[in-house]
């Protein structure tokens, strides 16, 4: 889609009475001019405005409601506007793209109130002339009765093909629709595009080796918690895990600064515990590991007795990493900075550490096995770079900000990493492969290059976790996502939560 792109008008001060409505355009000005990582710009204003939260959440649910729906809303904007799209000013496309999606799905807030709070902000950071374009668009919108049938009927009847239609509803590039239609159907295809655009269920896992859950609950005034919305039988496939209502200002609380909880989602929670399955004592290797939730869940399972070395590379992810370590109290992981894209990644680096503090630091007189490290680790996860389709529920960006080219290159750089990963596994071990993403090219083609690669070396291991996930997700037991080789495909509807591919390889020689 051809934009007009115009400067973006930015707020440098700091202001105690900031309108909620110019924050989240300012927000979506610079997503669509920059198309930097939507969460990183949100995380920037509420760091830079005094905010309440009633306020954040309505800025948070425009800016990822706009975001997410956007196609479908311009589709919408081209039938009401005299305008083409790349014709508007491109502030004045963001205020009316915010207005049309209130009008969609935000029912709460008064038709009148979204007309004239848009008007404001065309007058207030565009022109009078451009309040008044506005403000007709708008109102022709609101007399609209039932907006999202309206949408509806319009892309049944004037898109013909069944990719484009699937696209525009559901508001996923065209790309993306048709991958996903040509390897799962018309039918699963929409059914991803509809979970992936729902709000998805937020989860904590507790911090067993400091609080137990009563004791947890009593300190959780500040969050609010419904055990009610837990799905069934995830408490019985999942130890140590509860479900918020929200994770706003998390960080803030003295549960989450104390170490006694982590934000994780199901998918990395269940590649952990029912693939990794870690031991007490075992030695366990986490590459491309920043920020640490799988690292800090495995370091916990392991215990005082194992070891886990976390590997990634990049520097600013790694002190994120042992920021999040100090906050649990993790003393059993050692972090490293190195890229498991490139041979022997581990022989050369195992002494450069990032971490300062002297609980993650190589002991002297570990230095000398270390180096030697072929056949060292009895486990290794690695949860590959990849085009994160899987977390568009609460990361709507994601959908946008890939091509087929990058899936083929994510695809291409994770075969090198389980290549370059072989050398340090013992025999007996075995490699866990976690995305979070729905593609089977950087999934299941994966495992696939892998093991025609190593032949004999490697099978694949069927996990427990199949059989529960048949009853606990309430899914027919042949729509269940599974390889043709017990490779576990964990799709969005599941369980309302992040989507993933997993898959477990034992080395046999």
């Amino acid at each position: 889609m051809d934009i007009d792109w115009k400067p973006v008008r930015i707020l440098s001060e700091k202001s105690s009475s900031a309108n909620p409505r110019r924050i989240a355009l300012l927000i979506l000005n610079e997503y669509f001019k920059k198309k930097k990582s939507l969460k990183d710009i949100i995380n920037f204003y509420f760091k830079n405005y005094r905010l309440s939260g009633l306020d954040k959440r309505f800025i948070f649910n425009i800016v990822k409601g706009t975001v997410r729906y956007y196609l479908k809303i311009d589709f919408l904007l081209s039938l009401f506007s005299d305008k083409k799209i790349k014709d508007i000013d491109f502030v004045v496309l963001n205020i009316l793209r915010m207005g049309i999606f209130q009008f969609m799905y935000m029912d709460k807030v008064p038709s009148y109130s979204i007309v004239n709070e848009s008007v404001e902000l065309a007058k207030k950071n565009v022109t009078l002339s451009s309040s008044k374009f506005v403000n007709a668009v708008l109102r022709k919108v609101s007399s609209v009765p039932n907006i999202d049938s309206f949408a509806k009927d319009k892309i049944d009847r004037l898109v013909e093909d069944e990719v484009d239609k699937i696209s525009i509803n559901y508001s996923y590039p065209g790309w993306l629709v048709k991958y996903w239609f040509d390897w799962y159907g018309k039918e699963k295809t929409i059914l991803i595009c509809q979970s992936l655009n729902e709000n998805p269920h937020i989860y904590l896992r507790f911090n067993k080796n400091k609080v137990t859950i009563d004791e947890l609950t009593r300190e959780m005034d500040v969050i609010s918690v419904d055990f009610g919305q837990l799905p069934t039988g995830i408490s019985g496939m999942l130890d140590g895990i509860i479900e918020v209502s929200s994770v706003q200002d998390i960080t803030k609380t003295e549960i989450y600064r104390k170490g006694l909880v982590s934000v994780q989602d199901l998918s990395s929670q269940i590649a952990v515990s029912y693939f990794i399955n870690p031991q007490e004592g075992e030695k366990v290797l986490d590459v491309c590991a920043a920020p640490g939730g799988k690292t800090a869940y495995i370091a916990e399972l392991v215990k005082n007795e194992g070891k886990v070395v976390s590997v990634d590379i990049s520097k600013n992810r790694l002190e994120v990493l042992k920021d999040n370590l100090e906050r649990l109290n993790i003393r059993n992981a050692r972090i490293i900075e190195a890229d498991a894209a490139k041979p022997g990644f581990l022989d050369r680096r195992m002494d450069i550490l990032i971490s300062k503090g002297s609980e993650c630091r190589t002991k002297a007189s570990d230095k000398k096995g270390l180096k030697n490290i072929a056949g060292y680790f009895d486990k290794i996860l690695i949860d590959a770079p990849c085009s994160a389709f899987g977390t568009i529920s609460k990361n709507p960006d994601a959908k946008y900000n890939k091509v087929m080219d990058d899936i083929i290159r994510l695809s291409n750089m994770s075969y090198r990493i389980m290549v370059n990963c072989d050398r340090y596994l013992k025999v007996g071990g075995k490699i866990v492969f976690y995305t979070c993403t729905i593609s089977p090219v950087e999934n299941q083609q994966v495992i696939d290059r892998f093991l025609e690669e190593f032949k004999d070396k490697y099978r694949i291991e069927r996990s427990s976790i199949s059989d529960k996930l048949m009853s606990f997700s309430g899914q027919p037991k042949n729509d269940i996502c599974l390889g043709k080789e017990a490779c576990l495909e964990i799709m969005p509807y599941y369980f309302g939560s992040e989507a993933g591919f997993v898959c477990s390889l034992l080395k046999n020689l």
